[in-house]
């Protein structure tokens, strides 16, 4: 009974492991997934972190009980054909070769590790123009009077806005999470709104992320016009067309991709009118 029992436990907590592993592999970093409420099958990824953990602790205990029932039979593995035991067959070394090639190779970046790791990269990449970029880490758990500033945006402006499409927006001092909880949207729409009516101004800093994103993309979240903006980058020496990254923009002209952002926001600091 206890066999069977320990036996079942270790393969279907094995199961919610190996589930929640390719949940976490696939899923978008935390900036873009709290940004987005990002879910799947209902479970935002706090959550999914959370079985992850809780489901593999179980596993671990079930694997112990596992070897504790079964260690005759896994200390057989290592005995020789004289039966004596000396951990060295054709079974175990193979294991631990395959084991350390894994290990090893991950951190040396052998294929085929690395190819997963890249495909796992660029999955999370590819949710960024699905679910949008916040401006900075963790925006959505500023005050909508400091998510402005950073974004150059008046507060007051931005309040309005909410509350002519419709959005209870009760004060600037509210955080972007709780008003977002309130109206039942994700921060990303209450950002949309807000730009629709105030158009924000590429920050000091590049906002996290903002090498991953397309000029294009990036120049729509600011409200700038792409092409002009690739004239405006060539008027400085910098190549650079609308589908490309920030990142492959800035390989390609041997720059940092903050410099190339730099050159992108004194551009449009320049096509904004004059104060006096």
């Amino acid at each position: 009974m206890l066999r069977k029992t320990v036996s079942l436990l270790l393969t279907f907590s094995g199961v919610f492991v190996l589930l929640t592993s390719v949940v976490l592999y696939i899923e978008p970093e935390g900036r873009v997934a709290y940004w987005a409420d990002w879910k799947l099958l209902g479970l935002d990824k706090p959550q999914w972190g959370d079985l992850h953990v809780t489901t593999g602790f179980l596993f671990l205990v079930a694997l112990m009980l596992h070897v504790w029932l079964n260690w005759k039979p896994i200390l057989s593995y290592m005995k020789n054909k004289a039966r004596e035991l000396t951990g060295i067959n054709a079974a175990n070394l193979t294991a631990l070769a395959v084991t350390l090639y894994v290990v090893i190779g991950t951190l040396f970046a052998l294929p085929p590790m690395q190819q997963v790791l890249e495909l796992g990269s660029a999955i999370k990449d590819s949710h960024v123009e699905t679910y949008g970029n916040p401006p900075y880490g963790h925006a959505e758990l500023s005050t909508l009077e400091r998510f402005a500033a950073f974004m150059k945006m008046d507060p007051e402006k931005a309040l309005m806005a909410l509350r002519e499409k419709g959005f209870k927006a009760e004060s600037s001092k509210m955080t972007l999470r709780d008003m977002a909880d309130a109206n039942g949207v994700t921060p990303k729409a209450l950002y949309e709104a807000m730009s629709d009516a105030t158009t924000p101004e590429l920050p000091d800093i590049a906002p996290e992320g903002t090498g991953k994103l397309r000029l294009g993309d990036l120049c729509k979240q600011f409200g700038l016009d792409a092409q002009a903006a690739v004239k405006g980058l060539a008027a400085t020496n910098i190549k650079a067309s609308a589908d490309q990254t920030m990142k492959e923009i800035a390989s390609a002209n041997n720059l940092s991709p903050t410099e190339v952002y730099q050159a992108l926001r004194a551009w449009s600091l320049s096509r904004k009118p004059s104060s006096s």
